[in-house]
């Protein structure tokens, strides 16, 4: 029979397999993918650091800014940036037990704290950046 179906030969490898180049280039891979993630960290910890910076400073700013507006203008601004606002009374930013001064103060002290430990995985993330680089560089060799 002419048509008849024939199983594949038996394929024999005759070159070798380059195992390392292989492990190396996959190594690369999860390398360049871990770097992608800890630049994207590092993005993400910088705008939280924006967001804690806008907390600490942003009331001073627009007050700054606000004397220098006609009333109804700095008004509409305040309610464009954040309608969910209300002006708080002085007493509801007490803490318990604590005079307002007292209360913004901790409040300013939690708010740096937090920018400080911000800073600190920031610094974690670059310094792992840079020795994945090392790591990517030395793989490339």
């Amino acid at each position: 029979m002419a048509n008849e179906l024939r199983p594949f030969p038996r394929l024999h490898y005759l070159v070798a397999v380059d195992t390392d180049g292989i492990v190396r280039a996959r190594r690369r891979h999860q390398a360049l993918d871990a770097l992608e993630f800890e630049r994207d960290r590092e993005t993400a910890l910088l705008e939280q650091i924006d967001e804690v910076l806008t907390e600490l400073d942003g009331p001073r700013i627009d007050a700054e800014a606000f004397a220098r507006m006609e009333a109804d203008d700095a008004e509409l601004v305040r309610e464009t940036l954040d309608p969910t606002s209300v002006t708080p009374e002085p007493d509801s930013l007490e803490l318990e037990g604590e005079s307002p001064a007292e209360s913004a103060r901790l409040r300013r002290e939690e708010q740096e704290a937090e920018r400080l430990r911000l800073r600190e995985l920031v610094a974690e993330c670059r310094r792992c950046q840079k020795a994945l680089e090392s790591y990517i560089q030395a793989l490339d060799g």
